[in-house]
């Protein structure tokens, strides 16, 4: 039976250093864990090689088998052509839920400037859109909000507004620019 589920952000941030480089599952837990990927998802050895093995299955990953000296064989994973068509998209796609941009957004980041960093000012202009668009739907909710459902909307419009700020202080480029393509 197939997985149909779409992949959690850390099996694409695991696809996108792989397709970076090709490496064995034990470097890869060692760079992540030195790397600031580990500040925004902290994940465990075994869980990193749980992600492997779900791109391993979806065929996302090739891997070849090689042997160091008298040190038994490791298998050492790319992306595959199939796994560059499921990240592409995921890198070029805003973050949809809000209270994640601050989580997924940054590990989509790291993989963009690792794969492709002329693409980071798009990503982040297409955010921007998104988290304003998002406001917009918020601030006409506060408006027609009472009680309770008021402080939820505020607590939603001011959440967005503070992103947006990040977002621009972050990247002061995208003040006022439009995604293209």
């Amino acid at each position: 039976m197939a997985d149909e589920r779409d992949l959690l952000p850390g099996e694409y941030t695991a696809l996108g250093l792989l397709a970076h480089e090709a490496m064995h599952g034990y470097e890869l837990a060692r760079r992540w864990e030195a790397s600031p990927l580990a500040e925004v998802l902290p994940a465990e050895q075994s869980v990193l090689y749980g992600y492997l093995r779900t791109l391993e299955r979806r065929d996302l990953v090739e891997w070849e088998e090689v042997r160091v000296g008298n040190r038994p064989p490791r298998r050492i994973f790319s992306a595959s052509e199939a796994g560059w068509e499921v990240l592409r998209p995921w890198l070029r796609a805003p973050v949809a839920r809000l209270r994640e941009v601050r989580a997924d957004l940054l590990l989509k980041i790291y993989v963009l400037r690792l794969l492709d960093p002329a693409s980071e000012a798009r990503l982040l202009i297409r955010q921007v859109e998104a988290c304003e668009a998002y406001l917009a739907q918020a601030r006409a909710h506060l408006d027609a909000a009472e009680g309770f459902e008021r402080l939820l909307w505020g607590s939603k419009t001011t959440a967005a507004e503070a992103t947006i700020a990040w977002l621009r202080a972050a990247a002061p480029s995208v003040r006022g620019r439009r995604a293209t393509a």
